[in-house]
Formats: C-alpha cells, sequence, structure tokens
C-alpha cells in the first residue's frame, strides 16, 4: 500500500476534497475487510501514541453494524477508540472517555446523563434553539458575505453545548477555541507536536466540576459530579474526559453538517430547488441525506477480544478494526445509486454518522433539532447562499471537515 491510500495519511481527505470513496468502492468489490498495514510515514498526533500494528478496514455497512453491536468480541475499551496502539498513561485516558469505558460502566454512565437528551427535556429547551438560531442569522443576513464556518455553523453547537454541561458564559469562547484545537490533532504547523488543548479542557473540567459541588444545579455536569456508580462516584479522570469528548463532538459534527448542508446544495442544485420549493416536507430528509453522504466522523476502532471472522476474513485476538463510517454509507447493498446525492432517498436515515449499538450518539436527537433550527432560517432568509472562495477542510483521519469556507448571499433587507 502506498502512503496515498494508507487511511493514517492525514493528508488523504483535504486533498480528495472528502473520504476516499473510490478506494472504498474497490475495497469493498475486492477486499471488503482490507488490511491497513503499519506505516512510519506519519507522526503520531499525540506524546505517547504510535502505529506499529496496521488494522482492519471494514467498508460494508452490514460488517460496520454487527461489528458495532457486538461489545463482547468487538471492545472499544481493550485499546481505546481510537487507531493509534496507545502506552499505559493514554489508554487510562482514552478508557476514562465514556466511548472507552467498559460495557457495564458505559451504560451506567450513559444512564446519568440520557435525561438530558430525552424528548421531553429537549422539546422544553427548543424555543432557545429556535431564538438562538435566528440571532445567528440575524448576525450576518445583512452583510451578502461571511465565513461560514465559524460566523454561522460553529455558533448554535456551541452555545447548546455549554447551556446542557452548564458552562457558564464568561468560558464559552474559551471552550470553543479549545475544542476546536482539541479536534486539530494533526496540524503541521505546531512544530512541538503539543496540544494543549485537551489537558486545558480537562482543568476547566476540574474547576467546573467543583463548582457544581459547591452549587448544584440541573445541569449535565452536575448531575455527573453528584451520581454514583455501584455506590461510588464519577472520578475526576471521567468527568474530565466527558467533558473534553463533549467539548469537540459536541459542536464538531452538527458544525460539520451544517457545512456540508449548504456545500452540497450548491453542488446540487436540482435538489436545493425541490428542496426550496417545500421546505418543511424535504428538510428533514435532506438532513439525513447529508449525514449519509458526508458523514462528519470517519471513523472509530474496535479490539477484536478473541479469534474470530468478519465476512469470511480471519481475525486474531487483539487485532485492531477500524470501522468506516463514509464508507459504510456509501454500500450499494443498503443505499442503491449511492453516490448519487438524494434528498427524497427513501432510507436516508439508515446512514451511520451517527455511530450504531451502544455506542450510537447520545446527542443525536439534539444534532438533528439544531440542525433543522440553522438550516431552515438560513434557506428561507439568505436562499441564494453559495459558497464563494476556497474552501479549506481539516487536516486529520479523524474528521472530515470544513473549516473555512467563505460564502456570499443576497443580503436580507
Amino acid at each position: 500500500m502506498s502512503p496515498a491510500t494508507n487511511l493514517i495519511d492525514p493528508t488523504l481527505i483535504p486533498a480528495r476534497g472528502g473520504p476516499p470513496h473510490e478506494l472504498f468502492d474497490a475495497w469493498r468489490e475486492d477486499d471488503p475487510v482490507h488490511w491497513n498495514p503499519p506505516t512510519d510515514d506519519y507522526e503520531s498526533p499525540m506524546p505517547g501514541a504510535s502505529m506499529t500494528r496496521g488494522f482492519w478496514v471494514l467498508t460494508r455497512y452490514q460488517d460496520v453494524v454487527d461489528v458495532s453491536r457486538n461489545q463482547a468480541m468487538f471492545s472499544s475499551h481493550e485499546g481505546g477508540p481510537i487507531i493509534w496502539d496507545l502506552e499505559p498513561q493514554q489508554l487510562a485516558m482514552q478508557r476514562a472517555n465514556i466511548m472507552g469505558m467498559e460495557p457495564a460502566n458505559h451504560m451506567a454512565v450513559k444512564k446519568l446523563v440520557m435525561p438530558t437528551f430525552a424528548p421531553g427535556e429537549l422539546a422544553a429547551f427548543h424555543p432557545e434553539i429556535d431564538r438562538v438560531a435566528r440571532s445567528i442569522v440575524d448576525s450576518v443576513a445583512g452583510k451578502g458575505e461571511c465565513e461560514f464556518v465559524f460566523d454561522v455553523a460553529s455558533r448554535l453547537p456551541v452555545y447548546t453545548f455549554c447551556k446542557l454541561l452548564g458552562v457558564p458564559d464568561r468560558l464559552r469562547e474559551t471552550v470553543f477555541k479549545l475544542g476546536n484545537l482539541a479536534a486539530d490533532t494533526e496540524n503541521p504547523a505546531r512544530a512541538d507536536r503539543a496540544n494543549p488543548g485537551p489537558l486545558s479542557l480537562l482543568e476547566i473540567a476540574r474547576e467546573l466540576a467543583e463548582e457544581k459541588k459547591a452549587k448544584p444545579d440541573d445541569s449535565m455536569m452536575s448531575r455527573l459530579v453528584h451520581a454514583e456508580v455501584d455506590g461510588q462516584r464519577l472520578d475526576d479522570m471521567n468527568i474530565g474526559m466527558f467533558f473534553v469528548t463533549l467539548s469537540i463532538a459536541g459542536h464538531e459534527t452538527t458544525r460539520g453538517t451544517a457545512v456540508h448542508f449548504v456545500r452540497l446544495m450548491n453542488e446540487h442544485p436540482d435538489q436545493y430547488e425541490l428542496l426550496r420549493g417545500d421546505v418543511d416536507k424535504h428538510l428533514p430528509n435532506a438532513i439525513e441525506e447529508v449525514l449519509r453522504f458526508s458523514p462528519p466522523v470517519v471513523k472509530f476502532r474496535r479490539t477484536a477480544m478473541a479469534d474470530t471472522e468478519i465476512g469470511g476474513q480471519q481475525i486474531a485476538r487483539g487485532d485492531k478494526i477500524y470501522l468506516s463510517y463514509p464508507a459504510a454509507n456509501r454500500d450499494p447493498d443498503m443505499f442503491p445509486d449511492p453516490h448519487r446525492f438524494d434528498i427524497t432517498r427513501g432510507n436516508a436515515n439508515r446512514h451511520l454518522a451517527f455511530g450504531s449499538g451502544p455506542h450510537f450518539c447520545l446527542g443525536a436527537r439534539l444534532a438533528r433539532y439544531q440542525l433543522a433550527a440553522l438550516l431552515k432560517e438560513i434557506v428561507t432568509r439568505i436562499p441564494d447562499i453559495r459558497p464563494d472562495g476556497e474552501l479549506e477542510m481539516l487536516r486529520s483521519i479523524w474528521f472530515n471537515a470544513v473549516i473555512r469556507m467563505p460564502v456570499a448571499f443576497t443580503p436580507e433587507t
């Protein structure tokens, strides 16, 4: 495998303007459980991480679903949820993360925070989301141009995340910047390769937890601080890593989908015309099709807990499994004519952009509502919005993310 086709290459997605679907299609056809060899061509994105062992890449929808749902055989705890090989200290941090906990602890913590995402609680928050969505579009609608990623797409998910978690307004901008920095793990501009984002977020989490201990409230952070799992309080690392995870996932995916929505509607004007003809009818499914067509999260890892097989391929105990969401979302066995962008696709909501199984995204319902609120404001108020300049993509093996997209539109009067 040449460096140009190794999924550890952080330039692979930016160079192609998205995931390498030509590779995924070829592998799915002839080598659906594909071996990606180890490489030392790329420096690890964090201290204590390396790529000493290769991994199996799953490109078929059903394989990704089956492995995702079988935590007993394919663990997100054993080696952590990220594809890099980790030294003990780094692995311990990943295992403290809700995505890397042992199944029993994962479910217990999930139950602690699920009430925040329950339909009733979220419905009470809908008017506030609608209000903020309007104010965001208010801030740019009269200008005729803006930088869409940070002027528009980022603002609603960050506001929502901070409100639900109990982050005070004075820290919102700081958490926003640190969350972006934490996601930017493979930026060659940082000569020392050190990324202060996660450690700084851990420190904010520690301070916030102390505040919630002294003054409990109904926020998610307060629930975590005061709850018990098997008679014991969560430790500082569990709480801190939960905060770090939501600082990234709480806005990165929603922001990314909003950006891809505007980009794809511009690239497929027939679909945008259809959407504009009846926004209320088509917008929910259009969002699902954007999530299917351009999922913001590229992959997660599982580790085989015993010798087994996937799709006829023998897998050894300890082998790493790479769950490719973009590949699964273009599997023709699930999505006919998968490379066609179709906002009326009947099963678009079967996409795996939010994962599958026990680790299905907790905030999926919230993300969908935020996207609907913001995008309806955009489509109805500045309908001729279009990219107007060069797009810049995040250099990453984790995210299919545009980080700069100038746009232009007719100013609202």
